[in-house]
């Protein structure tokens, strides 16, 4: 794949559905908006599972490339978490994720940044909602003389370790990251303390 070009990804769900019309869109996007005629993917997946086209595409990403999908649902039905690992991938490899349906760019720029912000605190409205369906199955727990709760000495961070590093390599600030943990400030940085002392 050349420096610069644009990389079409469509993603089709079965065997009956129709790529083209992702592949127009992309196409028509890249000639109105002068991108040059970009290289097409095409990959059928099922559901949640593997991609091999698209994490092929992933690895292989240069800096100044573009990926270009229709609608970013076409990247995962993972959920929000799971598209933000994906921007973060194209990100650390210096390249840019383009939306064709709404235009949107994410990039290093301001909005690309605005836009990232926005992906991690809706991961976290995903998880908490998600955390929301097991706190009765804790409190039953505990009701029951279980206990719950992290051992002495270990941080409710430690198990969050490659979300972190995740958002530190996007380079968003201490305050940011620790409102996306949902943590305070002085819990994040003491976090950083402890991990500072085991180097």
């Amino acid at each position: 794949m050349a420096k610069n070009q644009v990389i079409g990804y469509c993603r089709i769900s079965t065997d009956k559905q129709d790529a083209e019309r992702q592949v127009g869109e992309i196409l028509t996007y890249c000639e109105s908006h002068g991108l040059g005629a970009p290289l097409i993917v095409r990959e059928t997946a099922h559901g949640n599972g593997d991609r091999p086209e698209l994490d092929r595409i992933l690895s292989n990403l240069q800096s100044g490339q573009t990926l270009a999908v229709w609608e970013l649902s076409r990247l995962t039905r993972g959920g929000v978490a799971a598209l933000f690992t994906i921007v973060g991938q194209i990100r650390d490899a210096g390249a840019s994720l383009l939306e064709t349906k709404s235009g949107t760019v994410i990039d290093s720029s301001v909005a690309g940044e605005a836009y990232v912000f926005a992906l991690g605190l809706a991961a976290r409205i995903e998880r908490d909602m998600i955390s929301e369906r097991t706190k009765s199955a804790l409190q039953a727990r505990k009701a029951q003389g279980v206990k719950l709760g992290s051992p002495e000495g270990k941080s409710k961070l430690d198990d969050r370790r490659e979300e972190i590093e995740r958002y530190q390599k996007l380079g968003l600030n201490q305050t940011s990251v620790s409102k996306l943990l949902g943590v305070s400030r002085s819990c994040y940085l003491n976090w950083l303390a402890k991990e500072a002392k085991k180097v």
